[in-house]
């Protein structure tokens, strides 16, 4: 046996261990490396996003998990989401397909132009989208905003962690959007989404034009195409707004710095301009891609070529394609303005006027600021308030501008918010463009009036101050979160006390410093947890309102998200589609501020469309932007119902309506705000079974009640044009109920009633009177309307078409409340000639531009109701002034004590007595004046050649006038003018209808 040599114990230890060695040695861990997952290749800033999706959908699914729960009763069609304005529809062809081709939608009786220019996302309220649309589609776009926020924020603050940008902008994007859907729930599927896309338009758009890069253009581009398809017209208008104020703060930064370098000097010097003009044919390229000035040319030339002339196009020929008047259902005027203002409290509290307030208080916007969300508008002014922290955050030339743009976005979007809100004396955005506007038009001059129709079209494209609200929020999103990434970037590198230095300037208690080392452990350790913290403590202001907490806690917005069960409503559809074909109404119409109770109990706010949609048979719609024919028809109708007045009879038999629904949910709302028809629920029913001579009722269920319409007209019927007093006009109606049996009634605002016949029955008190009627008519383009660019500007100028949105506040025109701010009674829209008007009921001015057709002699008539007005007119038309005294005739015309204007025995007063002056002084405080029939007022005859002539009148007492416009007619027409031949006038007694019982009838 031969013996191993012996190491030396060095070596020994140093030496490798044999296999057995290995084998009896205990089992050591060998690091196998596993397969790498998808998660385990994202980066940090990628996990970070991943993780903030996931909490903003698990955030939505708490937040909506009744919807989620009541998914499968919406699929079976026994329940339906809706609320208020988010109606869902519920056949694709007649209410989807039909309106995107353009097509007059039966249902409503009208153009669906909203349906129109919303194509692109309208079909997430079909009724089995709905749900999944809420739940998915307000985290989804909420997700994509933070993104595009947090990608800006990474690429152009180098100077801070990537990690913690992602971490920190989520909290700012959240809060925004939790506003946003608190408020616009109702419209999710445009202005949610659209808010999105605007916002990642205003991300790409601002990189584009202020960071240097290799291709600037890539997301201008990318910025017009998203705006281009923003399915709400809004956002394209803010979008160009926000463009037009970042290029305007680029170009003058560009400009202050000529005149610092100098290089102004050389601006008159020719060879400066020739060498300009080289260099720009020469690099032209280079220019428009590495010059900032060139770079804003270049993208307005896109946004103007690529998106707002698309867009223009998309309007003019498709969205508006049919609706003769868009600003007789979307009104612009001095009250809708001022019910759009947001006050300064409200603009610093975040508080945006929306449909959970209307819930809560019965107005759109909270009565009180909610003062905790201050602390928001306190981060988004952080670096302007405090210089060293401007100085950090915006420490290169291309951040300075930035800064710059932001800033000037966010001042004069909440300056424009206010509106007419606040003291009378804050010159806010509207206040000065109204001062402007008032000054200019009493200049009486080319240029003054060029300056009022500037000023009218910039207050028409941004006609309601709160959409400017919406860029407000949209760059907090950018700026409160530099904020808080400043603070958490300050707190991890020189602590807490640090911040308290910057922004009070004081120091607190000195504390012992501990070694760097274990400092620098400690922070290691937490800091994983700070941003969390940060986030958690973001949001307590915002939840420490009571509204918020019960919204996003109840998993339904507090019932407003509940599904309605139609087992009810089904009942009545599969009862009538048994019938034979004819239109159907459901009254009362529920846009109104009542609630409907369900037959579980539950409260719900909808409006007519969804029964509309609903029951999917031809109908009328006349709510917020329904056609201005409908409503005043409809207005007839109700209003007769409402008084229990049998001539709705005739109105109904007129609208050739076959079947009524009446709602028998339908009660008074309690919450708050101004009610409309008070107790109509319980006066309709009544009403219908009373008239059994004319209706049938075909069922009832525990919900509706169904009544055919038996007495429809069996022939052709005779047009017949009522061209009465009010009364005359009731009493006729009253008179015999089968009057419309025979009788096709024609309104002078009614579009193509009166514009062409065969033949024409016709009663009036005053046939000079109707044959002007039919000569304006016959001549439209010689009546000339007020000047409407005025109307948002003046609150003496009260527009008719303010009382059409909804069609409810025509009832305010019967009252003498200070909803009715004619200080006039007046039947509504019943007699104009147009559809429309202007109340003018103090001292003040107002204008019309008439059109002489030819060189000529023309007579002048004021179409309108006037109580007793001095006027002042100008014109070039007359070589001086005029000075007229106008009063209406007592017959069309009367005065009442205030006390008695309601009451049966009611006299007319003698006002002959008073003078202008004092009797402006008494309305409409102790009399009521009363308006029954509009006329038409000479103001005398003009020589002039053809052309276009504003007339500026100065009213000059306080008693009240209704102005519908000026007929310009040739004078040898006027001397001859009689009705057409193929006019037959016959008296009441006359109609073949049977005899008119006379008998008093008041509005």
């Amino acid at each position: 046996m031969t013996s191993k040599p012996k190491l030396s114990r060095a070596k020994r230890k140093s030496a490798p261990p044999s296999a057995k060695a290995l084998a009896i040695q205990s089992p050591v861990a060998v690091n196998i490396p596993k397969p790498a997952t998808w998660f385990s290749k994202l980066t940090a800033t990628q996990r970070i996003a991943l993780l903030v999706g996931v909490i903003y959908f698990s955030l939505s699914f708490f937040t909506f998990r009744h919807v989620i729960a009541n998914i499968p009763l919406v699929l079976s069609g026994e329940a339906v989401i809706n609320g208020d304005e988010l109606v869902p529809f519920f056949n694709p062809d007649s209410q989807l397909i039909d309106q995107a081709a353009g097509k007059f939608n039966q249902l409503t009786n009208g153009y669906e132009f909203r349906v129109r220019y919303s194509i692109l996302t309208t079909w997430l309220r079909y009724y089995k989208v709905l749900p999944f649309a809420i739940v998915l589609v307000v985290p989804g776009v909420a997700y994509l905003s933070y993104l595009f926020v947090a990608l800006l924020l990474k690429r152009i603050l180098p100077q801070y962690k990537p990690e913690a940008i992602y971490q920190l902008t989520a909290a700012p994007v959240l809060m925004i959007f939790i506003i946003m859907a608190y408020a616009k729930i109702t419209h999710f599927y445009t202005l949610i989404l659209g808010f999105s896309l605007c916002l990642v338009s205003i991300t790409l758009m601002t990189y584009g034009l202020i960071f240097p890069q290799k291709n600037p253009y890539k997301p201008i581009l990318a910025a017009c195409v998203i705006t281009l398809f923003n399915p709400a017209v809004h956002y394209l208008i803010l979008f160009a707004l926000y463009m037009a104020f970042a290029v305007l703060t680029l170009v003058v930064m560009d400009g202050i710095a000529v005149f610092k370098n100098g290089s102004w000097r050389n601006i008159y010097r020719p060879r400066m301009w020739w060498s300009g003009w080289q260099i720009f044919k020469k690099d032209w390229r280079r220019l428009f891609v590495e010059v900032r000035f060139w770079r804003c040319v270049g993208a307005f030339a896109m946004l103007g070529l690529g998106t707002l002339l698309p867009y223009a196009l998309f309007v003019k020929f498709y969205a508006l394609r049919g609706v003769p008047n868009l600003s007789e259902t979307v009104p612009g005027d001095f009250y809708f303005i001022q019910d759009a203002s947001i006050s300064l409290g409200h603009v610093l509290a975040f508080d945006m006027a929306g449909i959970m307030d209307k819930e809560f208080t019965g107005d759109y916007l909270a009565k009180v600021p909610r003062y905790s969300n201050m602390v928001y508008s306190f981060l988004l002014f952080v670096p302007l308030l405090f210089k060293r922290v401007g100085e950090e955050i915006f420490n290169t030339e291309e951040l300075k501008a930035f800064r710059n743009v932001m800033y000037v976005v966010t001042f004069f979007t909440m300056w424009a918010t206010l509106g007419y809100s606040g003291p009378a004396w804050l010159p806010t955005f509207h206040r000065t463009m109204a001062f402007i506007s008032t000054v200019a038009n009493g200049m009486q001059s080319g240029i003054g009036d060029l300056v009022v129709k500037l000023m009218g079209t910039i207050v028409q494209v941004l006609r309601f101050p709160h959409r400017f609200e919406l860029v407000t929020f949209m760059v907090a999103t950018i700026l409160i979160s530099i904020s808080i990434i400043w603070l958490h970037d300050t707190f991890m590198k020189k602590g807490f006390g640090e911040i308290v230095w910057v922004l009070t300037g004081k120091r607190i208690g000195e504390v012992k410093s501990k070694p760097k080392q274990k400092q620098t452990a400690v922070k290691k350790g937490t800091g994983s947890f700070i941003p969390l913290m940060m986030v958690l403590v973001f949001m307590i202001p915002i939840f420490s309102n009571e509204s918020y907490r019960i919204v996003f806690s109840s998993g339904d917005f507090n019932h407003f998200l509940t599904p309605y069960p139609v087992g009810p409503l089904k009942e009545v559809k599969e009862a009538l589609l048994q019938l034979p074909p004819g239109k159907v109404v459901v009254l009362p119409p529920t846009e109104t501020a009542k609630v409907i109770v369900d037959i579980n109990g539950v409260e719900h706010k909808f409006i007519d469309k969804f029964h509309i949609y609903y029951l999917d048979l031809p109908s009328y719609y006349y709510g917020l932007t329904g056609d201005s024919d409908n409503k005043h028809e409809f207005f007839l109708m109700l209003r007769a119902l409402y008084y229990q007045q049998p001539w709705w009879i005739n109105i109904a038999r007129d609208l050739d309506l076959k079947y009524i629904v009446v709602n028998k949910e339908l009660v008074a709302n309690t919450v708050g705000g101004q009610e409309y028809l008070r107790e109509v629920e319980r006066i309709l029913i009544p009403e219908l079974d009373s008239r059994d001579a004319y209706l049938k009722k075909l069922m009832e269920n525990e919900s509706y009640a169904l009544y055919e319409f038996t007495d429809l007209p069996t022939a052709e019927r005779v047009p017949l044009y009522l061209d009465v007093d009010w009364n005359s006009f009731i009493r006729i109606l009253s008179s015999n109920l089968e009057l419309t049996r025979y009788y096709d009634l024609r309104h002078t605002m009614v579009v193509g009633d009166l514009e062409s016949f065969d033949s024409l029955t016709l009663v009036t008190d005053d046939e000079h009177e109707s044959a002007l009627d039919l000569y304006l008519k016959a001549n439209k383009t010689q009546f000339a309307r007020p000047n409407s660019v005025t109307l948002p500007f003046d609150p003496e100028q009260i527009s008719s078409s303010y009382y059409l949105s909804p069609m409810f506040r025509l009832f305010q025109f019967f009252s003498d409340s200070k909803y009715n701010r004619l200080d006039m009674i007046t039947p509504g829209l019943w007699g104009t000639i147009e559809g429309g008007f202007i109340g003018v009921p103090r001292e003040a001015p107002f204008r019309i531009d008439v059109t002489l057709p030819e060189e000529g002699e023309y007579r002048l008539l004021l179409r309108g109701a006037i109580s007793a007005v001095d006027m002042e007119m100008k014109s070039r038309l007359f070589e001086d002034p005029l000075r007229l005294t106008l009063a209406s005739d007592p017959s069309n015309l009367a005065f009442f004590d205030k006390k008695l204007v309601f009451s049966a025995n009611r006299t007319p007063l003698d006002v002959s007595q008073y003078t202008l002056n004092e009797l402006g002084l008494l309305i409409p405080s102790d009399v009521v004046v009363v308006n029954y029939q509009y006329q038409f007022f000479d103001l005398g005859v003009v020589t002039a050649s053809k052309g276009k002539y504003p007339i500026y009148f100065t009213k000059l007492n306080d008693a009240p006038m209704l102005v519908e416009g000026i007929l310009v007619i040739p004078e040898d027409v006027y001397q001859t003018l009689s009705l057409p031949p193929n006019v037959t006038v016959v008296q009441p007694n006359e109609l073949c209808c049977g005899s008119v019982i006379m008998q008093g009838e008041e509005p």
